[in-house]
């Protein structure tokens, strides 16, 4: 009951907007139903002028006295048909109609069909559009417990299963009750005896829908689950070509694919068998409850109780009647798929952000970010313990220290990607978790540590986000950069592409793009984890030229690996172990903290450094402990 509230709910949100598209579908649905129930109406006065059955005498018959044996005659005495008719002239008209009839449905189950599947493709669209939404308003430490590939798959194969529900619910399980109530009250009315045959299939087929229903979820959901696993699988491998080729790991990733399709295969296989196997075993209850129908009205038929005609008819309505509850029982089963994939995905819409908006918003930087005795970590040992400084307006903050101390989760807390466990981060007296986020980092350019780029050209990854700029922008941004002259000996200068996270780049030129990117909507707090990691010495050498020129008008907080790129900035902030060690200017740490001294010998003395790797420290130097990032 849980799964179908939680499709009911998923359904209507998304069928809400499309109301009156709806409401049109429903009632086109049920003239289709109607024009079903149609069809052994008009057959009946064919079988009964065909079959020499009497023509209709008496006074008019009610819809409460109908039944199969005078349907025919009755259908006749409506359309006011005596008993001089021509019988050929009027089987011909009959046989028109039927064909009219038939066609009529068809036109309508078709038109039907079209109209579920617009409707359907617009409600899965704006279901995938929210779940995206919803997905990337949820904190960074969710995207890191996940599989990218596994929440493509839930992305694309759940909402689709989700949204197709919506034409097996129409057309079938609204539709087939009437037609069974409708053939079920004719036979009734015609003989009681014989509904024995159609309540055994009824229960039959509850039986089998019982029986298999859930093995069928269950096994849908593992297909949802494994098939996740799989894009998961051949998502990493590609994107991590360039070091399983360096690894010569081909055979290595082939095994790994090799071990998840058999779980595929047997996942499927499984689906298969319950949900497939039930079509031979519906296929064999109908061949039994017809050739039961059969054997009643023959029984029926040659003890006088029935005619030739309505023999016949009954076998038809009784065809139609045992093919509607079989298709109602497949529906049944069906559904069962989509009630595994909406609940997964109403899984994904309960999870709450951990990081969430507050009530405030800030467009502007006017004095400057206080970190105070902030204290952060993953689930596990604690990564920053305590931490405390503060970057004022128009500052150059460089963070330095070993590899591993927290510097880079300190720009995330900064950006509010994370929130601290302990203590507070204020940006302008406000404390971080008072603000919506989007327009607080609207406030920052970001350069991260890998240079991450879209398969687009190098124009849209330089304006990415913003879709205000001119060109001049983006070339002004190039040109502070120093990508404006690479991009220049391109064929197709700022419209080449770059490839899957800027393959087609070398690493500098991806550096020096992603740079631009962050300089070129003028934001003004700077943050440059590892900025310059991947320049050669000269390209190193003009950006951060550039960049000195830049963060005159900006604010910056600079994670530094080269400590050349920060032996300028106005405050150094030196970490170690979590902690922060000292702070204050290049030659004040040279004799204040012990770390910086070492980190700075490590860059600038490398005979000292070699000494240091033997396992004995230079003369006169003291032992290291620790090894820069």
């Amino acid at each position: 009951m849980k799964d179908l509230r939680d499709f009911s709910r998923i359904l209507s949100t998304y069928l809400r907007p499309h109301w009156k598209a709806v409401l049109l579908l429903l009632a086109s649905s049920y003239v289709a139903t109607a024009l079903t129930g149609l069809l052994p109406v008009v057959m009946a006065p064919i079988l009964d002028l065909a079959l020499g059955s009497p023509t209709p005498t008496g006074g008019p018959v009610g819809w409460r006295g109908v039944s199969l044996g005078n349907l025919g005659a009755t259908v006749l005495q409506w359309l006011g048909l005596g008993g001089d008719l021509d019988r050929f002239t009027a089987i011909a008209v009959l046989c028109g109609v039927f064909v009219a009839v038939g066609l009529l449905k068809g036109a309508f189950d078709f038109w039907n069909y079209m109209l579920a599947l617009w409707i359907r493709v617009r409600a899965g669209a704006a279901m995938q559009l929210d779940l995206f939404r919803h997905l990337f308003g949820l904190s960074l430490s969710f995207f890191n417990r996940q599989r990218t590939g596994e929440l493509v798959s839930r992305l694309d194969a759940d909402t689709r299963a989700t949204s197709a529900g919506l034409e097996t619910v129409t057309c079938t399980l609204l539709s087939a009750p009437v037609l069974i109530a409708f053939y079920g009250y004719l036979m009734v009315r015609t003989s009681p005896t014989l509904v024995v045959a159609a309540l055994a299939a009824a229960a039959l087929h509850l039986g089998v829908t019982r029986g298999i229903r859930g093995p069928i979820r269950r096994f849908a959901t593992d297909q949802f689950t494994v098939l996740a696993d799989l894009v998961a699988r051949l998502q990493e491998a590609i994107l991590s070509v360039r070091v399983v080729k360096s690894f010569a790991a081909e055979r290595f990733e082939a095994a790994r694919l090799t071990s998840t399709l058999r779980n595929v295969l047997r996942v499927n296989v499984k689906f298969g068998l319950y949900k497939h196997a039930e079509e031979p075993v519906r296929i064999a209850i109908g061949y039994i409850v017809e050739a039961g129908i059969v054997l009643l009205a023959a029984r029926e038929l040659l003890a006088g109780r029935l005619t030739v005609a309505t023999f016949f008819l009954f076998l038809y309505v009784g065809r139609a009647v045992v093919a509607q509850m079989s298709a109602l029982a497949g529906a049944c089963t069906q559904i069962q798929a989509t009630l595994a994939a909406s609940t997964r995905i109403a899984g994904l819409f309960a999870i709450e952000p951990e990081v969430k908006d507050g009530p405030e918003t800030i467009t502007d930087f006017r004095e400057g970010i206080v970190v105070r005795d902030v204290s952060f970590d993953y689930g596990g040992e604690r990564v920053l313990e305590g931490t405390s400084f503060e970057v004022r307006k128009g500052e150059i903050v460089a963070l330095v220290g070993p590899s591993g101390v927290g510097k880079s989760t300190l720009a995330d807390l900064i950006l509010r990607l994370y929130d601290p466990v302990a203590g507070t981060i204020t940006i302008d007296g406000h404390d971080l978790r008072a603000l919506r986020q989007e327009p607080y980092r609207r406030l920052f350019g970001v350069v991260p540590q890998e240079p991450l780029l879209f398969n687009a050209s190098i124009r849209e990854n330089i304006a990415y986000g913003r879709g205000d700029l001119s060109e001049a922008d983006i070339v002004r941004a190039a040109q502070i950069a120093n990508a404006h002259g690479f991009i220049g000996e391109f064929t197709d200068g700022y419209d080449t592409m770059v490839g899957d996270r800027g393959v087609r780049l070398s690493g500098g030129q991806r550096q020096r793009v992603a740079l631009a990117r962050a300089i070129v909507g003028r934001p003004p707090i700077l943050l440059l984890d590892e900025a310059t990691s991947s320049l050669d010495s000269e390209s190193e050498r003009l950006v951060q030229q550039a960049i000195e020129r830049v963060i005159q008008a900006a604010t910056s907080i600079v994670i530094a690996h080269r400590l050349s790129t920060v032996l300028h900035a106005d405050k150094i902030v030196v970490m170690n172990r979590g902690r922060v060690e000292a702070v204050g200017r290049h030659a004040d740490l040279m004799t204040a903290s012990e770390t910086y001294s070492r980190l700075y010998r490590y860059q600038f003395n490398p005979l000292d450094n070699c000494a240091s790797v033997g396992g004995a420290p230079a003369p006169g130097r003291p032992a290291a402990h620790t090894t820069p990032s």
